[in-house]
């Protein structure tokens, strides 16, 4: 008798969670690239209609995600033209990264999981 490995099924399922993994990680290198968050942000757009419900939760918090941080960095960019506050400008930016990060790492790992997102709209994890 032949021994066969039976290989995994690819599902839509499966798609829609790595392409949710994979905005994640583009948002892990957003702090230093804006453009990969913008991007991360069109794909969750384009697909939480069509993700399951437990995925579109975290397609939501991903734009959720990008719309909080560009308010901070309108903040910090103002602060910024003032010369008075470009110390206050550096400590926003600063905040935002460890925000940034620290919310995208608990999204992975709600992805990676099977668990979908308690609350995607709060501006906190």
């Amino acid at each position: 008798m032949k021994n066969v490995t039976p290989q995994p099924v690819a599902t839509e399922n499966s798609d829609d969670r790595l392409i949710a993994g994979i905005g994640y990680v583009l948002f892990l290198v957003g702090p230093t690239n804006l453009v990969t968050m913008i991007i991360a942000a069109v794909i969750a757009y384009m697909r939480r209609d069509k993700a399951p419900e437990w995925i579109a939760t975290h397609y939501e918090f991903q734009l959720r995600t990008l719309i909080y941080a560009a308010a901070l960095l309108v903040v910090s960019i103002i602060c910024a033209v003032t010369v008075i506050l470009l110390p206050v400008a550096i400590l926003i930016w600063a905040l935002w990264s460890i925000w940034v990060i620290v919310r995208v790492i608990v999204g992975l790992i709600r992805l990676v999981d099977g668990r979908p997102n308690p609350d995607p709209t709060t501006f906190w994890v």
